[in-house]
């Protein structure tokens, strides 16, 4: 595994880029890491999701209830705000014409939004980079994009428009952000749902991990494993309403503690919930944790392609 970390704006970013074989055991790494986040500063951090319809094609329309929605988000003295996967397009015909560099309009309406504040948008975008497109979660700031996460598992069990390698190229990095001092992580809808990728988030001494999903829904049922065995918060943004077929969207959207406990649940409505987490809880669970620390890496393969 390599790992190029930067500060951006007075944020540690940093990516992962995960090898062949040799450099799978990010996925099986049996204790804390030494590289466990030591910036914190004990304090809460105020999270944000936001479930709002997905109307499929509908860029200017989502872009501005996004837009209202942090709005509210901030008086509600936000830290960090979560929107859906590919929160403008969803999935289309036309997603390539709708597409935006990850610098973009929307990018930027967040970054003009949040000046003066210290306040970080995490949000789904269907990127245009030159030829190439992805899923992607850029993350904003009053700096501006300060980094940005791309899908690396593409959903491929589908006809149409949802037959995600058809349309995308997938990521090959891994992305963790410091909010508030305390290392996150980001994953997009079919990562999360290899248990690997909350692991290696966990094994990179992440106490967050921010889950966008763009599905019929992604409910506390669905979250509460994978964070309890991992001892990390994960925040969990889905959309609401009606899809591209017509099907409804009963959205989900949690925020879920490092115990696998509820904090905040919608479901069938869009709106906000908000909820104080405390990351400093993370470390002492995660070391009396038996799913995390009863690991035997020398016994497990993952194959290389």
């Amino acid at each position: 595994m390599k790992r190029r970390t930067f500060i951006r704006n007075g944020v540690l970013v940093s990516y992962y880029t995960l090898g062949a074989f040799e450099d799978s055991t990010v996925f099986s790494k049996p204790a804390i890491p030494p590289s466990f986040n030591t910036l914190h500063n004990n304090e809460k951090v105020r999270v944000a999701v936001v479930q709002q319809p997905g109307n499929p094609g509908q860029v200017k329309v989502n872009r501005n209830k996004a837009l209202a929605y942090a709005k509210e988000a901030l008086n509600q003295h936000a830290d960090v705000i979560v929107f859906h996967e590919e929160l403008l397009v969803g999935y289309v015909s036309n997603a390539h014409k709708l597409a935006e560099p990850v610098d973009g309009p929307t990018s930027m309406a967040f970054h003009k939004l949040l000046q003066g504040t210290d306040t970080m948008i995490i949000y789904g975008l269907t990127e245009k980079d030159h030829d190439e497109y992805y899923i992607s979660a850029p993350v904003v700031t009053a700096d501006g994009v300060i980094a940005n996460y791309r899908k690396t598992h593409l959903w491929w069990n589908a006809e149409g428009l949802r037959h995600e390698p058809t349309f995308y190229i997938p990521g090959d990095k891994l992305l963790t952000v410091n909010i508030k001092g305390y290392k996150s992580g980001i994953m997009i809808c079919y990562d999360g749902d290899f248990p690997e990728m909350t692991r290696s988030y966990a094994n990179l001494g992440c106490y967050m991990l921010f889950w966008l999903n763009n599905r019929g829904s992604r409910g506390h049922e669905e979250v509460k494993d994978l964070a309890y065995r991992n001892s990390i918060i994960i925040p969990a943004a889905c959309c609401c309403g009606l899809n591209e077929m017509g099907d409804v969207c009963r959205g989900g959207s949690n925020i879920t503690g490092a115990r696998g406990e509820l904090i905040e649940e919608i479901w069938d409505k869009e709106g906000i919930i908000a909820a104080d987490v405390y990351p400093e809880e993370v470390p002492p669970l995660r070391k009396k944790n038996p799913w995390f620390t009863g690991l035997r890496p020398d016994l497990y393969h993952y194959r290389s392609g």
